[in-house]
């Protein structure tokens, strides 16, 4: 446990971390005192309100958009087809799309509700614990890995092997370490497997067919459901083994692929969730001269900010919040959101919206002289 007031939580590589991840609840919205109580506080009350309220604009709320529901509704009933199923390979289920668009966010928060639920309908489940061969085996229904750039098949092993916090004797070989997890992962009942960043895996070479080759083998040999997230996986080679379209891999025929996309703003549906979100999220602000309404008015705005993406709109937002807090504005405003910048892509497919627009604009004619 993390001795400090307001620790962060970084991407969990044991379960543990997980654990921590799991628990974790976003801070308490701060007791405002009225605007004219707050401005004759001393400073240190000041500061230390000032503080409460950044910590909380930090967390911005997650919100459950269509987007969310729908994938999270597919992975459940995926669960729930594999959760008696014979043994052998189950089917699992690619979140493919572009970057920042919640992919790795979504699963994780899905995993996270999948184990609370869990804990409350079978609380024993998670308090006995006991050792075999060395590793304490305590139940572990979810288990999360990001792949690294350059992995091997004993790489992929060993880190599972440190998520589950199992002791590594010597200089084991590939297959004993593999053994050894596999036989761990149904000691330890897990349901769900998380496999983030399969983007890593260059299947147009003989090492990244390898370690998919070693992802299959795990997949088979363990009854959970896999979940895989990555970046343009369609065209990486995932589905077609090497890039080549005449012979489709196992990983197409045992797993489904659902796009993972920024939000369209093209139709009415489109824009009237968009301007929902904005509003869900508006509503969590802290801030003494923010007016309701202020952002969704901006929704046009936010979308070319942030071209439709959820984590670059609560990126701005939530650095928007800190900027009115720390500047004494107290409201965001458009001017206020220009002076901040997020993601470089998302900077850039801005500049491009506004080029386009200064294109399309109608040239400017000079009156002619009477």
């Amino acid at each position: 446990m993390s001795i400090f007031r307001h620790p962060g939580l970084a991407e969990p590589h044991t379960k543990e971390e997980w654990r921590r991840y799991r628990d974790n609840r976003p801070p308490e919205r701060p007791n405002m005192p009225l605007y004219k109580d707050y401005l004759t506080l001393s400073q240190d009350d000041k500061d230390d309100l000032n503080e409460d309220r950044d910590i909380y604009h930090s967390a911005l709320a997650i919100i459950d958009t269509s987007q969310v529901k729908r994938l999270h509704y597919l992975i459940q009933r995926r669960m729930k087809a594999n959760a008696r199923r014979a043994a052998g390979a189950r089917a699992g289920i690619v979140l493919d799309g572009p970057p920042t668009v919640g992919k790795s966010t979504l699963v994780k928060l899905f995993a996270a509700r999948h184990e609370n639920r869990l804990r409350r309908k079978y609380p024993e489940r998670f308090q006995d614990c006991y050792e075999v061969d060395g590793t304490v085996i305590d139940y572990t229904p979810v288990v999360s890995l990001s792949i690294p750039a350059r992995a091997t098949p004993k790489d992929l092993s060993v880190l599972l092997a440190d998520y589950l916090a199992m002791v590594q004797r010597g200089r084991g070989t590939q297959t004993d370490i593999t053994n050894h997890v596999l036989s761990v992962l149904a000691d330890v009942g897990t349901e769900l497997v998380i496999i983030d960043d399969v983007h890593f895996l260059d299947l147009s070479a003989k090492e990244g067919r390898v370690v998919n080759d070693h992802l299959k083998y795990i997949a088979n040999k363990t009854a959970a459901t896999f979940v895989y997230t990555g970046v343009n996986l369609q065209k990486s080679g995932l589905f077609l083994e090497g890039q080549a379209d005449s012979r489709a891999t196992q990983t197409s025929g045992r797993n489904t692929r659902h796009a993972v996309r920024n939000f369209g703003c093209t139709t009415a549906k489109d824009k009237l969730e968009w301007a929902q979100i904005v509003k869900a999220l508006e509503d969590t602000l802290v801030l003494y001269r923010h007016k309701a309404g202020q952002l969704v008015k901006l929704s046009s705005y936010l979308y070319d900010r942030t071209d439709g993406s959820i984590c670059a709109l609560t990126d701005l937002l939530r650095e928007s919040a800190i900027e009115a807090v720390m500047s004494g504005e107290e409201a965001i405003t458009r001017k206020l959101m220009d002076r901040i910048e997020i993601s470089e892509y998302a900077q850039a497919t801005y500049r491009k919206v506004i080029q386009q627009r200064r294109k399309s604009a109608p040239a400017r004619t000079t009156p002619a002289a009477s």
